[in-house]
């Protein structure tokens, strides 16, 4: 033996531990040995695997049986050879009764040991091989069932000589229905339908596979619940090594989707030449070698060229513009060698060629159609009216620009007026004014002592009005400048900028009390010095319009929308008729007489342009003697056109009283 045995010897002996590996070595066996002769020795040698144990039958410190006992337990396979000095019958028949494999007596060892060691690995050399091909053959039988078993798309199925049902896979029961237990036995023909039954077909098939060694054909098969579908199958014939037919193997398998595959693409070819016969635009499908496979009848119209004059011949002679056919030419065969360019892929401009020799423009696209056989498809469009159409846009543009050019010079000229007829309100209209009040304070002084209080009411009407054309002159130059003036758009929390203004207005109060209630109010992008203008306008007109309320309320709150900030104010003063909320922004538009509230009508008018710069919107909301709310909206982020619907009422307004 060419392994080296590890062979562990229970022996309390040295001396007969050192006879028994004299006569290993003597019947050539390639080893090592171990002896122990106590349980704690052994049960550490038994960890080593040794391959044979050899063991003395009477032991005083360690019982043989009770070692032959635990080796069983932990090495069933290992050879366990008793080697004694004397045994008698009933300790032999125990011996083996035991397990043990063999027994020599110590008297004998030179004619039995080494025999009796070699035939006891030689067995358990045989055993682990038995035992590793019977391991290997339930695995391999158990892949085999988890195979068959673990096929679904495949109905698999033994068949006995006449056709009956020996064995059925899941993938079986679930593409026909039928469980083991219902169809083991059957015939394989109910699997046909009635017609074919009638047919024979079933016999046929069995027979034909019985000659040939193997039958396949498509066809229409039943499931248990009497579902049609479309099936392909093979039968193979199963012989014995002798050539007798023990039986078949069948395999059926659904294709109806593949079956419906098919005709769909029937279908597709059929609709394809629908298209091809309908379409509007040239439809040329080219080969490899720029010869024409196909052209449409629209192609026929458009270039004047039947199909069969043109099925066969060159593209580039039949469509192309001579001036253009080189560069065609290059293109192809570049993306031929290269499988790229920019003729392939790439809607593309150029002039083609009628029959009678007409030049007109079009827009062609080649397309790559498969890639078994390089075919190349040609989608080509006459753009003679969209060419006419570009070109008298291109006038009109002109003409257009021509007219903006003129107009802009209009403005700039309008716009000079206007600087001159600010500049003349400025300083010619105010001059007079200056004299008026100047005058009138002269005379009132002159005059005091012989004036009336007629007299002295007449000269205050005359200071108060003059004061008020003053006021208006200055309102409406702010508002004519306000559309100059640059915005610098910073982010604006409008928390703080209500609170500063709500400070500069404390002194209109006049000592009454007014009730504020101010939500939190977001940040957004705007001019600070306009935006806290709109809020002054509007704050003051609240204040101002709550003056005969001894209960006066203000509130400020804002609502976020999908695109924009909206800021509301609403009061509890005199209110408006919502018939003339049209007028509020307006320039000099007031509902209320100048005697009852002081104003020019500038202010409101001034707040819509200033939130119109922004990109927002301005509306309001009242009721006779039930308050006012006034709104305003800026935009989150630019960019995004303002609604032109009005916002939502953030604020609900007060219920009309009984």
């Amino acid at each position: 033996m060419n392994k080296e045995l590890f062979i562990l010897v229970l022996e309390d002996s040295v001396y007969d531990a050192a006879l028994i590996d004299m006569e290993l070595e003597k019947s050539g066996f390639n080893f090592k040995s171990q002896r122990v002769e106590t349980k704690d020795e052994f049960l550490s040698g038994l960890k080593r695997g040794p391959d044979v144990i050899l063991s003395d039958h009477g032991l005083p410190l360690f019982d043989s049986f009770m070692a032959l006992k635990l080796a069983r337990e932990r090495l069933p396979e290992t050879p366990f050879i008793f080697v004694t000095g004397n045994l008698g019958e009933e300790v032999a028949i125990r011996t083996f009764k035991s397990g043990a494999t063999d027994y020599v007596l110590k008297s004998k060892l030179t004619a039995n040991l080494g025999l009796a060691v070699r035939r006891a690995v030689r067995e358990a050399e045989e055993r682990a091989l038995r035992k590793q091909a019977e391991e290997a053959l339930r695995e391999s039988e158990a892949r085999f069932r988890m195979l068959v078993e673990g096929v679904k798309d495949y109905a698999l199925c033994l068949l006995d000589r006449e056709g009956k049902v020996v064995s059925w896979n899941r993938g079986a029961t679930s593409l026909k229905g039928y469980e083991n237990g219902e169809i083991l036995g059957q015939s394989f023909a109910c699997f046909y339908t009635d017609a074919d039954r009638q047919k024979q077909l079933p016999e046929q098939a069995l027979k034909r596979a019985a000659t040939e060694g193997r039958f396949e054909e498509e066809g229409w098969r039943m499931r248990k619940d009497g579902v049609m579908f479309w099936a392909n199958l093979v039968i193979t014939a199963l012989r014995d090594e002798a050539g007798n037919l023990q039986g078949f193997a069948l395999v059926t398998r659904d294709i109806t989707e593949r079956r419906k595959g098919f005709e769909a693409l029937h279908e597709s070819e059929a609709r394809k030449k629908a298209i091809l016969d309908t379409a509007l635009d040239a439809i040329i499908s080219i080969d490899a070698d720029g010869l024409i496979r196909e052209w449409n009848p629209a192609a026929e119209k458009m270039f004047g060229h039947s199909h069969d004059q043109t099925i066969g011949r060159s593209m580039e002679e039949i469509v192309i513009a001579p001036s253009l056919r080189k560069v065609y030419q290059d293109g192809l065969t570049n993306y031929l060698i290269h499988g790229v360019g920019s003729l392939i892929g790439h809607p593309m401009e150029l002039t083609a060629q009628r029959a009678d020799g007409t030049e007109f423009p079009v827009e062609m696209a080649i397309t790559r159609v498969t890639d078994q056989e390089l075919t190349l498809t040609c989608f080509i469009r006459d753009i003679t009216k969209r060419r006419e159409a570009e070109l008298e846009i291109w006038r009109l543009n002109s003409i257009l620009e021509e007219r903006v050019t003129q107009r802009t010079a209009e403005l700039e000229a309008a716009n000079k007026e206007l600087e001159a007829f600010s500049y003349s309100v400025s300083h010619d209209l105010r001059a007079p004014l200056r004299h008026i009040s100047g005058f009138v304070d002269m005379l009132q002084n002159r005059m005091a002592d012989k004036l009336d209080e007629d007299d002295t009411e007449l000269i205050k009407m005359i200071t108060t009005a003059a004061n008020r054309m003053g006021k208006l002159i200055d309102d409406l130059l702010a508002f004519s400048q306000m559309n100059r003036a640059q915005l610098r758009k910073v982010p604006v929390d409008l928390n703080h900028l209500v609170e500063e203004v709500r400070d500069s207005l404390r002194h209109d109060l006049g000592g009454r009390k007014v009730e504020w209630d101010i939500s939190n109010l977001p940040e957004v992008q705007g001019d600070v010095s306009l935006l806290r203008q709109a809020l002054i306008n509007l704050i003051a007109n609240a204040l101002k319009y709550t003056r005969n309320n001894p209960n006066a309320q203000v509130k400020i709150a804002s609502v976020e929308t999908e695109r924009e900030h909206v800021i509301c104010i609403q009061d509890n003063g005199v209110g408006f008729d919502m018939k003339y909320a049209d007028k509020l922004f307006g320039v000099f538009q007031r509902l209320h007489r100048a005697s009852e509230f002081e104003g020019t009508g500038i202010g409101l008018a001034n707040v819509r342009r200033i939130i119109s710069r922004h990109g927002g919107r301005t509306w309001a909301k009242g009721k006779t003697g039930k308050g006012a709310t006034f709104y305003f909206s800026l935009p989150k982020l630019s960019g995004h056109p303002a609604n032109l619907t009005e916002g939502p009422a953030i604020i609900a307004d007060e219920e009309d009283e009984d």
